[in-house]
């Protein structure tokens, strides 16, 4: 059994012993702890700014894990949500879930969707809430690129496989060429130029021209 979190904006399916029945516990268990340290002054005990500020942080920390709980987009959401931040050509998206284009446009009117659809519609969803969320820019060429094994993003969705995955290899990828990138630009400012010349596109001078 599994509880569905969203982070950021994006859902995720976590097992229940750390989803929302975990959550709940702690905060039933923070309360108590709570409870007895503010007991515990009335009986000689001390409470530090430090303690209090720590236990106010977990608190907050707590109760926002209880309110990114929500519900599920339904499948026509999820395709408005991959066609948001992918921008895939319809054509593209009836070869990835293998239907026609009608089908396609079907989905996005409501229409029913095979389980097995609707979870890859979820999982290329949750790609683009994750591409969205590192601000990644996305454009035609990103969504050709192979990098998992080969293969596109849109082709590990179209293999069954995680295209959640998927985009957060394509984040780390894409964190290392800006760092190198930055690194390459940093080195090349750091050498010293030189200077142009009057005859410096001329070619060099021979006594037997």
């Amino acid at each position: 059994m599994s509880t569905r979190i969203t982070y950021g904006g994006w859902v995720t399916d976590r097992p229940a012993a750390t989803g929302v029945t975990s959550t709940l516990v702690r905060f039933v268990g923070w309360m108590t702890s709570a409870g007895a340290t503010l007991t515990s002054i009335g009986t000689g005990g001390e409470l530090s700014l430090e303690r209090l500020q720590q236990s106010a942080y977990q608190a907050r920390h707590i109760v926002a894990e209880i309110a990114e709980v929500e519900q599920v987009r339904t499948p026509s959401e999820n395709l408005l949500r991959i066609r948001e931040v992918l921008n895939p050509a319809v054509s593209d998206l009836a070869t990835t879930f293998c239907v026609s284009r009608q089908s396609v446009y079907n989905w996005l009117n409501g229409d029913p969707v095979a389980d097995e659809n609707a979870a890859k519609l979820q999982d290329l969803a949750q790609a683009a809430d994750v591409l969205a969320r590192e601000g990644v820019n996305i454009d035609a060429a990103l969504l050709k690129r192979r990098f998992a094994n080969g293969r596109s993003l849109m082709q590990v969705a179209q293999a069954g496989e995680s295209a959640r995955d998927a985009a957060l290899m394509l984040v780390q990828i894409r964190k290392r060429e800006a760092a190198q990138r930055e690194r390459m630009n940093v080195r090349f400012a750091n050498r010293a130029k030189t200077p142009a010349s009057a005859d410096f596109d001329l070619p060099a001078f021979s006594d037997h021209g």
